[in-house]
């Protein structure tokens, strides 16, 4: 049976609208959408493109790299580009966006975030987190050794940890794996963990993972010693967090009106994108099965975007 939303769309192409409803466009040319090596983007790309084809729209996801996908906008062989994360994006990001090739649709949603990880279990034990302070308290901590990122990505955890004025000896993971690993061993065990960890992850949705609560990031924290809890080092403070953007290439608006509209209001908070991982990265199953499966049993989400995008 169609869907609600494509129903609605076909009779948007074979009835008369209000003058002010936006209109679909060109349908027979595919939106092209960047499918991007990390597995969150391709499940970025891959929900809105459920979303645009149940408009009605033809969709292609083209493979791209990181450095080289705003080339790929300008030269045509891509037209949405939905994870931008601006501090890594490559110069000629912001030359476009300068130049009005390229335009910002606004915050994503999914923000990503580091810190000092934990299995939820440990709020019992640890009367006070996340807190901080409840780590300085806590006798049950005792002997406790941090796991911080592999030797090789200079991990923050061991400055962290000494500026916050905590009782811990920091080591460094072997692998990547290991992060991960140990989190989930420990909420399993009911062990004790502190891991150097971040998000979105799908280990945070698997196993109900949760983040010490440092002081807010300040340029001050870094740069004035006495700024927070510890007045003799600098960097006693979190660590500030990313938001993704959404980019779309010059001209999408006209072709595509009702598309640019969605795109535009489109969201995928942090929270679902971590559900979505863990299907894929934990299950094993393919991005596109995943991304099908949540536009079916979450009509309620992206119906009243879909509706306000054809009310334009």
């Amino acid at each position: 049976m169609p869907s609600k939303i494509h129903a609605l769309a076909v009779v948007g192409l074979t009835l008369p609208m209000a003058s002010h409803a936006a209109e679909l466009g060109h349908t027979d040319t595919a939106i092209k959408l960047a499918l991007l090596p990390e597995t969150g983007a391709r499940i970025t790309a891959h929900v809105a493109g459920e979303v645009l084809t149940a408009m009605g729209y033809a969709v292609e996801y083209v493979e791209a790299e990181q450095m080289r996908v705003f080339s790929d906008m300008k030269q045509g062989r891509i037209d949405v580009n939905l994870e931008v994360w601006e501090a890594s994006a490559p110069a000629n990001y912001r030359d476009m966006i300068l130049d009005g090739d390229l335009q910002d649709m606004g915050e994503l949603g999914v923000t990503l975030s580091e810190g000092l990880a934990y299995p939820a279990h440990m709020e019992a034990t640890c009367p006070g987190l996340p807190d901080w302070e409840a780590l300085r308290d806590c006798a049950a901590l005792s002997g406790l050794v941090v796991t911080d990122y592999p030797e090789a990505w200079d991990g923050p955890a061991a400055s962290i940890i000494e500026a916050m004025g905590l009782p811990f000896e920091v080591r460094p993971a072997a692998t990547e794996t290991d992060l991960a690993q140990t989190l989930t061993e420990a909420s399993t065990s009911g062990e004790n963990a502190l891991v150097m960890f971040w998000r979105p992850h799908w280990a945070v949705a698997a196993q109900d993972l949760r983040f010490v609560t440092l002081p807010t990031a300040e340029a001050a924290c870094y740069e004035t010693p006495s700024w927070g809890p510890n007045p003799d080092l600098p960097g006693d403070c979190g660590i500030p967090s990313l938001s993704a953007v959404k980019t779309v290439i010059k001209g999408t608006k006209i072709k595509w009106p009702a598309a640019w509209y969605m795109l535009e209001d489109f969201q995928l908070d942090t929270e679902t994108q971590e559900a979505l991982l863990r299907a894929v990265e934990q299950d094993g199953r393919p991005v596109a099965e995943v991304a099908g499966e949540w536009r079916a049993t979450n009509e309620e989400t992206w119906q009243p975007i879909v509706d306000a995008a054809l009310a334009q």
